[in-house]
């Protein structure tokens, strides 16, 4: 299998065009008003930046549970990585990034392999399991997160812990704002009031419609002041885009496994399979529309 991108720039404005209208309509005017949040001198206090926050999160709710859950859990890794320079500075040792990282990308890949292959009849014993799965971690982190006793790096890590929170889908909403508030508004990412404008435009433009199509953003957010950040910023896009690579090497299978149960033709004399990434899950079977990116299954 073979991943193709267009230029950053170019996927960006795709993914924009290609969300729901009332997401764009919502993107587009949260984009043009300011914030007394984000310390814009311009704004005008009627606005509030967590309305606007939550009026776009609540636009994914769609008819299909299960792809709004995902929908959530990936935005809230993708942050993730965005924070992790933060905790690596202060504390290079701590493991909770690595170890709330492998947890979430292990549930985002199974719970994605049981709605398109309709496990409802796991779904019971999943939820046990994911139970038992939250409340281990929630240990570890007990126990690590002791030594963090400054605000920054107990706000970084407090963005890890939220992260392992959205896994249950009646907290995902909130504690996905929790985790924005954390990097917009508090010191997760950096103090002070220096460029919480633009951290909050990559997140309207670039990590909504990724987290959208379940794809890696354009660019990772990086503070110029920050010491070999290019390299980091590099290593946080790699990460995602090989996750996001095995979760639509999940999606493309269960496609190409229908399409041949439909036509029974034989995969060993097919040609490659070129499959949009404009997608539905509706009644746990992927659907494909129109899109000028495309992942080219081999």
């Amino acid at each position: 299998m073979n991943l193709e991108w267009e230029s950053s720039t170019d996927k960006k404005f795709s993914l924009l065009c290609n969300l729901p209208d009332s997401l764009q309509s919502a993107l587009g005017q949260a984009r043009q008003q300011h914030y007394e949040e984000l310390y814009e001198p311009e704004a005008e206090s009627a606005v509030s930046l967590q309305d606007t926050l939550d009026k776009i999160l609540q636009l994914f709710q769609g008819s299909n549970q299960t792809l709004n859950h995902l929908r959530y859990v990936w935005m809230a890794l993708i942050l993730t990585s965005v924070v992790e320079p933060t905790v690596q500075y202060y504390q290079p040792k701590n493991s909770i990034p690595e170890e709330a990282t492998n947890w979430i990308v292990s549930w985002l890949l199974k719970t994605l392999e049981e709605m398109l292959h309709s496990k409802t009849q796991l779904t019971q014993v999943s939820k046990e399991e994911e139970a038992k799965g939250i409340v281990d971690i929630f240990r570890f982190f007990s126990k690590n997160q002791k030594i963090a006793s400054f605000q920054i790096l107990s706000e970084a890590l407090d963005v890890y812990s939220s992260a392992i929170k959205t896994l249950d889908y009646n907290q995902s909403l909130k504690t996905l704002l929790d985790i924005l508030d954390d990097c917009l508004e508090g010191y997760a990412i950096f103090p002070g009031s220096y460029g919480r404008r633009e951290l909050f435009d990559w997140w309207l433009l670039d990590v909504v419609p990724a987290s959208w199509y379940l794809l890696p953003p354009s660019s990772i957010y990086s503070i110029d002041k920050l010491e070999n950040g290019k390299n980091i910023a590099f290593r946080q896009m790699d990460k995602l885009q090989k996750i996001s690579y095995s979760m639509w090497n999940i999606i493309l299978r269960a496609s190409q496994k229908k399409e041949n149960q439909r036509s029974d033709y034989s995969p060993l004399h097919s040609k490659p399979i070129s499959i949009s990434l404009n997608v539905e899950f509706e009644n746990n079977r992927l659907g494909s529309k129109r899109y000028t990116n495309e992942l080219i299954l081999s």
